[in-house]
C-alpha cells in the first residue's frame, strides 16, 4: 500500500436532488468541522462530512452486476481517489491530506438498503467494503481534480463522538 494517491473525481449533493444524484465538480471548498460547502448535507454531522472511496469500486461494480455506473458519485461519494491508497485498511482516525485541506477518517461507510436499492440490488450486504470512509474535515481548503492525497498521519482519533 502506498501512502500517496491522487484526486480523480469531486461531487457534490445538490440540493433538492435524488438521494444519491451527485453533481461532478472541477474543485470543490472543505470547511473545518461542516464537509463540502454546496453539498446538501454541509454542516449536518460531526463525524459524516464527506465520503470517500477509491476508483476500484467502479469495475468491482461492473464485474459483479455486469454494467458500468453511470458516473462518479452513483455510490453517493463525493471524493473519489485513485487505488493507490487502500482506505479500508487505514485505521480510524488516520489524517489525509487532499490539496489544501485535511480530513480525518471516522468510520467505514455502512451501505444501507436504499443505496442498493438505488444501484439495483436487493441486498446492502454486497457493498460492505466497496462504498468508502466517513471522515470529518480537520483543515479546510480548495481540492481540485488531480491534487495528491497523502497519509499524514496514523493516530487514533480524538473524539469520535
Amino acid at each position: 500500500m502506498s501512502n500517496a494517491a491522487k484526486v480523480l473525481h469531486l461531487c457534490i449533493a445538490p440540493e433538492g436532488g435524488a438521494p444519491l444524484l451527485r453533481s461532478p465538480q472541477d474543485q470543490v471548498k472543505l470547511v473545518k468541522g461542516k464537509g463540502i460547502e454546496g453539498d446538501r448535507k454541509f454542516g449536518q454531522s460531526k463525524t459524516r462530512q464527506i465520503n470517500v472511496i477509491t476508483q476500484r469500486s467502479y469495475p468491482w461494480f461492473e464485474q459483479s452486476f455486469g454494467r458500468k455506473l453511470k458516473a462518479p458519485g452513483a455510490f453517493g461519494e463525493q471524493v473519489v481517489i485513485s487505488d493507490d491508497i487502500d482506505l479500508n485498511w487505514l485505521p480510524v482516525g488516520t489524517k489525509l491530506s487532499l490539496g489544501e485541506a485535511v480530513i480525518e477518517i471516522a468510520y467505514g461507510r455502512e451501505p444501507c438498503l436504499h443505496m442498493a436499492g438505488n444501484l439495483g440490488a436487493d441486498k446492502a450486504a454486497y457493498f460492505v467494503g466497496h462504498v468508502g470512509v466517513l471522515c470529518r474535515v480537520i483543515k479546510g481548503g480548495v481540492v481540485r481534480v488531480g491534487d495528491r492525497v497523502e497519509v499524514i498521519a496514523l493516530q487514533p482519533a480524538q473524539d469520535l463522538s
